[in-house]
């Protein structure tokens, strides 16, 4: 098979509708609050007691370790409210601000779960008294005592604590703490006066800080235990204080293998793509010195062109960020055939240095300040690769933290990519004895911040360790999950107590690559050893090589794939590169147990990467782009066409002869503040019969517009009081029978639609984008026993498509992971 070019739509000519979109799916209506309401009423009133007296115990508790010798405008009490269903913001956010003088300042739990500031103690009188008077009418039976019906609603109730704010131990307490501020949308005025003065007594204790006004978080440095405590104590300001840990993401102890650089690269001054290596520097005295670009003004810690992270060797380091380096420049081909003959790279390299050892503490504000210097000065870039990831995995469900957000906001206002590790799971060698899958159930499994990024792009591992003949490691197979990568930490289902209310696109890792496994030391134990370990290049010229595994490898190897496609395609956006990425991933090979399969997407993503799909079409498989934009509300149509010769033709079966695989990516301004609403855009895409815009907003009682039965939106949005989380990554796949395309006279529609949510704190900002790009990757392949080799021609034929340019043949691309 030839490779081919993909094809892009002229969007203009192939655009055949837009419309006002009519939330018509044909789903029902949301369920009011008081269908959520709990039955037993004595069951939550004797609960609400418990809390009321709770409460004043910890508000005694709170005023008597605040320091009045301080001078500090305003004290303000934060209280938790647990609901029985998702908070309705659109609706009750005002009523709660007026009627009880609560104010929302954050939604956690996917809006559950929030906090509300006492901006009216008066009014906020009137909530507890409404509280005790549903507990004496309920459990004292005072049929006399009335209550607001929105208490039935609340599940349970306390107060802000300094323990609840402290997201780490205090003996734990680092070289760096940040203070996220809570938001107060009607009340930044109050706010602001306390900010002021938690500044001025920064000023006046020494201690040294950093305020980002613009994302409102405080970076603290080298304070101590008792400072934070009273600090905490004290500002009623502060919603959250976490410690900046991080590592590097690698695992224990290997034996290296002595071998000497044995290449040179043959391409160094060809106009490549270049990639940012956010991580311990990148060595210039091995055999990629002729890709590094020479600036060493992008560090946080020494030289960036020097590297001694990873495990220790005698008195030496092997490096980490070298290895992660070569990994992004060389791929997998070089290292597959340990760097012999003709060495091509495909990327250029940007030392971004972090960290000297690959340990310790970051500055957020530092890094983030560093990033968006480099992208002034190279705007080029526009890949990055992050394999440090903090040390605390995050919780089940946890809400995103300003690190991930920061992260989030980047990508979006910079046009960048960022391919971030799951982080490693160091732990599975001593809590296993075999490749036991079930053993992701366990909530330590979970992903490590900034893994939980939504506009960037996260990295698993599976087991491959890029070496031909028998697979020695310990997982199942070599395309299956190492036991060390970590999975996503969302379970809806634990959230949702209807079945059908869930989100199937909304998990992470996005893929997993290639990241070596773990090896039997003996019949019983697990442990890190070279045989089914990568080989990668060291930052020590007289030792060339180590073996090493990890999820920080599985990443470059992606970011090198996309450095590829943006080589062959340079046009295309950030969103395409993803979606080609995710669109050629699958999970074919990995077959979980039945007792496992809820986990096969929070492990294994959309599953292992397929270079040549993401790079190349051929002969009998078309990859078609669509990049767009689409406006807040509206729904577009697209005709997809068919060649004749598929109905036509005897093509030796009339089911399942074409499959495709389409994947929507976009990237989006995050919101702070409300886990539900982080990514506020909901937008959806799925393929059609040949019927209209109006057709396909109908209900199914009234048109069929579904061309299969189980092919329905690829995410919800019928959803609009009570949204569920909007995924900004979504992939829909099914096989095209004969008769569909007879049905359809050879065409069908491929629709997309979008609207803003109205479950935003404070309402949509002010000048948020109304207009929003997009990327859908299409593949359309042949599934014959003897496929013809029309389709790519044929395509372009009866489609407004063009390619996108003539891709030069190169080899070694056509096998898949069966082969290796």
């Amino acid at each position: 098979m030839a490779n081919k070019s993909h094809l892009k739509f002229l969007n203009e000519q192939q655009l055949s509708e837009i419309k006002n979109f009519k939330y018509n799916y044909g789903f029902g209506e949301d369920k009011n609050d008081s269908d959520n309401s709990p039955k037993n009423y004595v069951r939550l009133a004797t609960s609400f007691r418990s809390d009321l007296e709770k409460w004043g115990n910890d508000l005694e508790t709170k005023y008597n370790e605040k320091d009045r010798t301080l001078e500090i405008p305003y004290d303000i009490d934060y209280v938790q409210i647990t609901f029985q269903d998702q908070f309705e913001i659109s609706k009750y956010f005002q009523i709660y601000y007026n009627d009880f003088g609560l104010e929302a300042t954050v939604f956690y739990d996917f809006a559950k779960k929030g906090m509300f500031a006492v901006v009216n103690r008066d009014k906020f009188q009137t909530f507890i008294i409404n509280v005790q008077n549903f507990i004496e009418c309920e459990l004292d039976r005072k049929q006399d005592a009335s209550y607001s019906n929105y208490i039935k609603y609340i599940s349970s109730f306390k107060l802000l604590r300094t323990s609840d704010i402290l997201k780490f131990a205090l003996e734990n307490i680092g070289d760096i703490v940040y203070l996220s501020l809570m938001y107060l949308p009607l009340d930044d005025s109050i706010k602001q006066q306390i900010v002021q003065s938690l500044l001025a007594y920064f000023e006046t204790n020494g201690i040294v800080y950093k305020y980002d006004a613009v994302n409102d978080r405080i970076e603290l440095q080298k304070t101590t235990p008792e400072q934070i405590q009273k600090i905490i104590q004290n500002f009623d300001i502060i919603e959250s204080a976490t410690c900046s840990a991080f590592t590097t993401v690698r695992p224990s102890e290997f034996n290296t293998v002595e071998r000497k650089f044995g290449f040179t690269i043959q391409n160094a001054d060809e106009d490549l793509p270049i990639v940012g290596i956010i991580d311990t520097g990148i060595s210039n005295q091995t055999a990629l010195a002729p890709l590094i670009i020479n600036d060493t003004n992008f560090t946080l810690a020494g030289n960036p062109l020097i590297d001694q992270g990873g495990r220790r060797c005698g008195m030496h380091c092997l490096g980490h960020g070298t290895a992660v380096a070569g990994l992004v420049a060389l791929g997998k081909e070089n290292h597959r055939n340990n760097f012999n003959g003709n060495v091509l790279a495909d990327a250029k390299l940007l030392s971004i240095k972090i960290s000297e050892n690959g340990n310790g503490y970051i500055s957020e504000m530092d890094l983030l300040k560093m990033l968006y210097d480099v992208k002034d000065k190279y705007p080029e870039i526009r890949l990055f690769t992050l394999t440090t990831c903090y040390k605390r995995y995050m919780n089940k469900n946890e809400a995103f933290s300003d690190y991930t957000y920061s992260l989030d906001k980047f990508a979006y206002e910079t046009n960048s990519l960022i391919f971030i590790c799951t982080g490693n799971n160091e732990n599975c060698i001593n809590e296993n004895t075999g490749y036991d899958l079930s053993y992701f159930y366990g909530d330590h499994t979970n992903l490590s911040t900034p893994a939980d990024s939504l506009n960037n792009f996260t990295v698993g591992a599976a087991a491959d360790n890029l070496k031909d003949g028998i697979f020695s490691g310990i997982a199942d197979g070599r395309e299956f999950p190492a036991l060390y990568t970590r999975k996503g930490h969302i379970d809806l289902s634990s959230i949702y107590s209807d079945a059908k209310k869930t989100n199937k696109n909304y998990f992470k890792p996005d893929v997993i690559e290639s990241g070596g496994d773990i090896g039997y030391y003996n019949e019983n134990v697990l442990d890190w050893t070279d045989e089914p370990a990568l080989t990668l290049l060291s930052a020590r010229p007289e030792i060339g090589v180590a073996a090493d595994v990890g999820t920080s490898y599985a990443t470059p190897l992606v970011a090198n794939l996309a450095a590829r496609i943006i080589k062959n395609y340079p046009a295309l956006s950030n969103e395409s590169v993803k979606a080609l990425i995710i669109n050629g991933a699958s999970l074919n090979f990995i077959q979980f147990a039945p007792n496992v399969s809820k986990l096969l997407n929070r492990v294994a993503g959309n599953g292992l990467v397929d270079e040549f799909k993401s790079l190349y079409s051929d002969e009998n498989s078309a990859t078609l782009i669509l990049e767009d934009t689409i406006e807040n509300g509206k729904i577009k149509i697209y005709p997809i066409n068919f060649p004749k010769y598929l109905v036509e033709d005897d093509l030796g079966k009339k089911n399942g002869i074409l499959k495709i695989t389409a994947t929507l990516c976009f990237k989006f301004l995050p919101l702070k503040n409300n886990q539900l609403s982080y990514n506020p855009i909901h937008m959806a895409f799925s393929i059609f019969k040949n019927h209209s815009a109006e057709d396909i907003m109908k209900p199914g009682k009234e048109l069929k517009s579904k061309l299969k039965t189980n092919l329905s939106w690829s995410q919800n949005g019928r959803y609009v009081s009570k949204p569920l989380p909007y995924s900004n990554t979504q992939k829909i796949s099914f096989l095209v029978n004969i008769d569909n395309l007879n049905n359809e006279a050879n065409t069908f529609k491929l629709a997309i639609h979008a609207k803003l949510t109205e479950q935003i704190i404070g309402g949509i900002p002010t000048n948020y984008p109304e207009n929003f790009p997009f990327s859908i990757v299409l593949n359309i392949e042949e599934t014959l026993r003897n496929n013809t080799g029309k389709l790519y021609d044929e395509i372009q034929l009866v489609n407004h498509v063009e390619a996108i340019q003539g891709i030069s043949l190169e080899t070694g691309l056509e096998a898949d992971i069966s082969d290796i």
